[in-house]
């Protein structure tokens, strides 16, 4: 092996000294880049945990605000319903209105056809006494015909027997 000059090995170790600086220096900016590291971990570690909570707390946002969408679209359909039923209680009281006035027409109309029937029995009574009538005017008109041709058959025997006697007188 070569022996190192002194000269040599005074380079040798100052160039050691100065690399033990430079491996002190950089063994110092090792640490504090690890460190920078490990704080930068840390705060992306907060920085993952709060986006996750950001976006959870968002997801419940989204949620709520969907919530709140159907309940608004509920609450227009129930206002929708609500105003076709204001619309139906108003038919029906209309057609209340008309059907009270129809039972009116009706009771009216009854009492109408109970006094028509009352005048119907009372003209078949006449026309059934009237029929009676005429029988009997036929009847009373026969036996005057009769009586009449009668009349005149001893009218006629009268006239016939005056005649004979004023023959058998003269």
């Amino acid at each position: 092996m070569t022996m190192l000059s002194e000269e040599q090995i005074r380079k040798l170790i100052a160039a050691n000294d100065s690399l033990q600086v430079q491996l002190s220096d950089a063994n110092a900016m090792l640490a504090s880049r690890n460190s920078e590291i490990e704080f930068l971990h840390t705060e992306l570690s907060e920085a993952t945990a709060l986006r996750s909570r950001l976006e959870g707390q968002q997801d419940e946002l989204d949620s709520m605000q969907n919530r709140l969408n159907e309940k608004q679209l509920t609450e227009k359909a129930a206002e929708q319903r609500g105003f076709e039923l204001h619309q139906e209680l108003a038919g029906i009281a209309e057609l209340n209105k008309d059907y009270n006035m129809l039972l009116q027409d009706y009771a009216y109309l009854q009492s109408q056809y109970k006094d028509i029937l009352a005048q119907l029995a009372s003209v078949q009574e006449r026309n059934m006494q009237l029929q009676q009538l005429a029988g009997r005017v036929g009847e009373l008109e026969s036996k005057l015909e009769n009586c009449l041709l009668e009349r005149d058959n001893l009218k006629s025997k009268l006239i016939t027997l005056e005649s004979q006697r004023n023959v058998k007188g003269l």
